[in-house]
């Protein structure tokens, strides 16, 4: 993952191919920048895509959240890691909102720092149906998910609105 400063696109992935890992809050995945950075204006999306709150174990150090593009065109897709305090607003985690171009047939992930004992809800924006997101927390740096901590493309609820 290449670590960059706002308003800038992420230009390497210094990973090891296929294996994800634990990144700070300043790195974002390749093809990645902060929402409203950049392209002048705020995009609208078709499709609001939820966990709804659910909480992280207390041995959790990460939360990992993934997007599969199958779609034959390039997306898109905005992704928003939320902390849901009880009784107040939710707030979006650091970085904030990610807008992330994904290519046809291409996987993309970012990890933000969570603490366990907390709720948290992942929103993903998109205008295909076709890009599928995924969830799990992990207990350290590595990509092994904690029992019971993974959210499946077809546990996120769309949101009608």
């Amino acid at each position: 993952m290449a670590t960059k400063k706002p308003g800038k696109t992420a230009a390497k992935d210094t990973g090891a191919q296929g294996a994800p890992g634990v990144s700070s809050a300043d790195t974002l995945p390749l093809g990645a920048e902060l929402a409203g950075q950049g392209r002048g204006k705020k995009l609208k999306y078709k499709n609001v895509y939820t966990t709804g709150p659910f909480t992280l174990p207390l041995n959790t150090h990460s939360l990992d959240w993934g997007l599969l593009n199958n779609d034959s065109t390039q997306q898109t897709v905005r992704v928003t890691v939320f902390k849901c305090h009880i009784g107040a607003p939710k707030t979006a985690e650091p970085p904030g909102p990610l807008e992330v171009t994904v290519g046809p047939g291409v996987l993309t992930h970012n990890a933000n720092a969570a603490q366990g004992g907390f709720f948290y809800e992942i929103q993903v924006e998109t205008n295909s149906r076709l890009v599928f997101p995924y969830a799990s927390a992990w207990p350290g740096s590595i990509g092994d998910p904690i029992a019971g901590t993974v959210v499946k493309s077809a546990e996120f609820i769309r949101e009608l609105s």
